[in-house]
C-alpha cells in the first residue's frame, strides 16, 4: 500500500526535461542542485507526536515541515484514503499543513499518513482517537490541562416540598428525568469544585447505574429500593457494582440532616463531606476529557427558548448574558442559599426509549420503577445562546452493557459534525419516547 500510495504521489510531479534548440551547439551537462530532504512532524495541539495521539474535538493537528514544500508534491491519508485539498490548509510559507477533523468521531482510530513526491523523512503513520469532551461550569474551576478528578454525582430531589434546592447552579453537569407521578429527579455532577452545600438528596433510581459507570464517577444518594439495589451493588451475575455511598451506609459523616425541612426532604452533603470520597474511592478509568471554559460558540437556528411540559419545565432566554433561565411548575426555580433563579448555558432534550423495569418503585403508592435505555443513539434538540441544533445523542453502543460504557454523552450536529458544547452549566432532560401517556408510573404504558 505505501508503493502505491508513492507512485500515486508522483505521477502528479513535474517532470522537466532539457534539451538542446536546433541549430545551437551541444553544451556540456552541468547538474542542477540536488531537492533539499524534508523532514516531517506530526503535531497535536502544539505537541510533537509520534504514533499514538489523543483528541478532542477542538484539537488541531498539524504536518510540520523542515522545508517548503509544494502542495501538489504532498498527500496526506485518512485511513488509507487520501484527504482532499479542501481538508488541508497550508501555511503561506509551505512548512507546515493543518488537517481537518471533520470525519473523526468519538472512540474510533483513525490511521493518518503522508507520503511525498519528493526527497522526504516520512514521519510514520500516527493513529488518532478522538474522546468524548464533556463541557465544564465556568463556577468549578477547571483549567487548561485539567486532569478529570473522580466525579462526584448526587441525586436531588425536585418535589414540592424540596424546592428550593441548594448546589445545582454549580454543577457541571445535571441530568433531570422523571422519577414517579410525573415528579422529576436529578443527578449534578461535579467534576472538580463541590459548592457548601448540595440537597436535598434523595435514593438512587435505574438510570445512575448507567451514569455512574459513563462519567466514571461516585454516586451519592439516600438509599435505594429493593428492585434498584441489586443493580447499584452488583448482585446479579449481569449486574456490577456502582461506586456509591449510601446513607444508611454511611460511616463517615458524608451526609448531614438540615433541621428546617422536614424528613425525607432534609438530607444533604457539603463540599468537604463529599469531597472526601474522591480519596476514599479508588480513581475509576473515565475515558473522556474535560474541556475547559472557552469562547462561546453559535451553532444551529434562532429559536425560541426550550419548554419541557414532561418534566413541568420551561425556560426563558436572557441575551445579556447568554444564559436560560429556568421555571419549575411556573415559578421561578431559585437557590436556596443564594436565592438567585437558576441559568443554564446549554440545555439538552434527550429523546431515549425506556420501559417498566418491573418491580414497585415507591411502596407507598405503588409506582413502578422507570428504566431508561440510555445506550445508543437517538434524537435530541440542544439550545445554547439562543440556537437549536437537531442533533443526534449518542451514549455507548445499543445492546452494551451498562458497565461496559465509560463514556459520557456526546452530540452530532444535522452534518454528522461533533458538536462542541458551551461552557457552563448543561442541563439534560432525559424524556421517554412516549411517557407522556404514563408519567404516575411506566406500568400505565
Amino acid at each position: 500500500m505505501r508503493l502505491g500510495r508513492l507512485l500515486t504521489v508522483a505521477l502528479a510531479a513535474v517532470l522537466v526535461v532539457a534539451c538542446s534548440k536546433p541549430g545551437h551547439a551541444r553544451q556540456a551537462h552541468r547538474p542542477g542542485p540536488q531537492p533539499t530532504p524534508v523532514d516531517a512532524q506530526f503535531i497535536v495541539d502544539n505537541q510533537p507526536v509520534r504514533g499514538q495521539a489523543q483528541l478532542t474535538p477542538r484539537s488541531h493537528v498539524r504536518l510540520n515541515l523542515t522545508h517548503p514544500m509544494r502542495p501538489d508534491w504532498l498527500t496526506v491519508f485518512e485511513d488509507g484514503l487520501p484527504l482532499p485539498t479542501a481538508a488541508l490548509t497550508w501555511a503561506d510559507d509551505r512548512t507546515s499543513v493543518e488537517i481537518s477533523l471533520a470525519g473523526l468521531t468519538p472512540g474510533r482510530i483513525t490511521t493518518l499518513d503522508v507520503a511525498a513526491a519528493a526527497p522526504f523523512q516520512d514521519p510514520g503513520p500516527l493513529q488518532a482517537r478522538m474522546l468524548v469532551t464533556v463541557p465544564s461550569n465556568t463556577s468549578t474551576g477547571v483549567g487548561a490541562g485539567f486532569k478529570p478528578k473522580t466525579p462526584l454525582e448526587i441525586v436531588v430531589e425536585n418535589s414540592g416540598p424540596a424546592r428550593p434546592q441548594a448546589g445545582l447552579q454549580d454543577a457541571d453537569v445535571v441530568y433531570e428525568y422523571l422519577s414517579e407521578y410525573s415528579i422529576t429527579r436529578m443527578t449534578a455532577i461535579y467534576f472538580n469544585r463541590i459548592p457548601n452545600t448540595v440537597g436535598p438528596v434523595r435514593s438512587c433510581r435505574m438510570i445512575n447505574p448507567y451514569l455512574g459507570f459513563a462519567y466514571a464517577g461516585v454516586t451519592m444518594c439516600s438509599g435505594v429500593s429493593n428492585g434498584t439495589s441489586p443493580w447499584m451493588f452488583g448482585a446479579y451475575s449481569d449486574s456490577r457494582l456502582v461506586p456509591n455511598l449510601m446513607e444508611p451506609y454511611d460511616q463517615g459523616g458524608h451526609f448531614f440532616r438540615s433541621g428546617s425541612r422536614a424528613v425525607p426532604h432534609n438530607a444533604y452533603t457539603s463540599g468537604d463531606r463529599a469531597g472526601r470520597l474522591r480519596s476514599e474511592w479508588p480513581p475509576q478509568p473515565g475515558d473522556y476529557a474535560v474541556d475547559p471554559p472557552h469562547d462561546d460558540g453559535l451553532a444551529g437556528q434562532p429559536a425560541d427558548p426550550p419548554s419541557v411540559p414532561l418534566h413541568g419545565v420551561n425556560y426563558t432566554y436572557d441575551p445579556a448574558s447568554g444564559q436560560y433561565l429556568r421555571s419549575d411548575h411556573g415559578q421561578a426555580f431559585t437557590d436556596q442559599d443564594t436565592g438567585r433563579q437558576l441559568s443554564v448555558k446549554t440545555v439538552a432534550l434527550l429523546h431515549v426509549p425506556f420501559h417498566d423495569a418491573g418491580w414497585v418503585e415507591d411502596d407507598n403508592g405503588g409506582a413502578h420503577s422507570v428504566w431508561y435505555d440510555m445506550l445508543g443513539s437517538g434524537p435530541a434538540e440542544v439550545y445554547s445562546r439562543g440556537q437549536v441544533v437537531h442533533a443526534t445523542w449518542h451514549l455507548g453502543s445499543a445492546g452494551q452493557a451498562y458497565y461496559d460504557n465509560h463514556s459520557p454523552v456526546w452530540f452530532t450536529d444535522e452534518a454528522g459534525k461533533v458538536m462542541v458544547l458551551n461552557s457552563g452549566l448543561t442541563w439534560i432532560h432525559v424524556l421517554g419516547n412516549g411517557q407522556e401517556r404514563c408519567p404516575e408510573s411506566p406500568s400505565a404504558c
